[in-house]
């Protein structure tokens, strides 16, 4: 059976998905962790390639998708995020996320604890809502290699338009040049012309100026005359 484009696209997209997720999905560790409250159970997410001021940028806008305020906490590098509007945990109550941003070298270890109403979220004691945690790491992870691809791309529109730009001014300099040739050729031929004018001028008093030596000798011959 052939796929039409349509379908091969989709395909092809839920596969990469299918790819990157997995990818994500497995720097995912379940550990004990020291917060500002004591050590917790914590889910950590290690995103590669990446700088904690973006990676907390993006926390900020993604916990908007689900109805809940970001601020600091007090004498603390983490983060709370009150009372996010989560499926999948009703019954479990989530109150809270705190989460940490810790660079390791290029990378960023996201750490993030899921505050119940009794106890703070563990894979052992709430198997289903662990899973919903993942899933939402999993989407976070995402949302943060979306960010710095439009950060790739916009770097290279800037790049694009830099080089449209040195191709206009190259453009501009060639027209400069070429009318810079064409008016050097004018006055070469200007130059030219007055060239020629020039030596029929020196003709000319050539002329005059012999013309004139005899006149002289006229005169002075005249004079010898009168003074004998």
């Amino acid at each position: 059976m052939l796929l039409n484009i349509n379908t091969m696209q989709k395909i092809l997209t839920l596969l990469l998905f299918t790819i990157i997720s997995c990818s994500i999905q497995a720097q995912i560790v379940e550990t004990e962790k020291a917060m500002n409250t004591g050590v917790n159970t914590a889910l950590v997410l290690e995103i590669p390639d990446s700088d904690k001021k973006i990676v907390e940028k993006v926390w900020k806008s993604f916990a908007k998708g689900f109805d809940a305020r970001v601020k600091k906490i007090k004498k603390s590098d983490e983060l709370l995020t009150e009372s996010p509007s989560l499926a999948g945990f009703s019954e479990a109550g989530l109150q809270n996320i705190v989460v940490r941003f810790e660079q390791n070298g290029e990378s960023v270890e996201f750490y993030s604890w899921f505050e119940l109403r009794d106890q703070y979220l563990n894979s052992y004691n709430f198997p289903d809502e662990f899973d919903e945690a993942q899933k939402l790491l999993l989407n976070f992870g995402l949302e943060v290699a979306k960010e710095y691809t439009l950060m790739e791309l916009e770097s290279e529109e800037k790049t694009l338009k830099k080089m449209d730009s040195d191709l206009k001014r190259l453009v501009k300099e060639k027209e400069s040049y070429e009318k810079s040739i064409e008016d050097y050729k004018k006055r070469i031929i200007d130059a030219e012309a007055n060239i020629e004018n020039n030596l029929v001028e020196q003709e000319r008093l050539n002329l005059n100026i012999e013309s004139q030596g005899e006149t002289i000798e006229v005169v002075k011959k005249k004079l010898a005359n009168l003074n004998n």
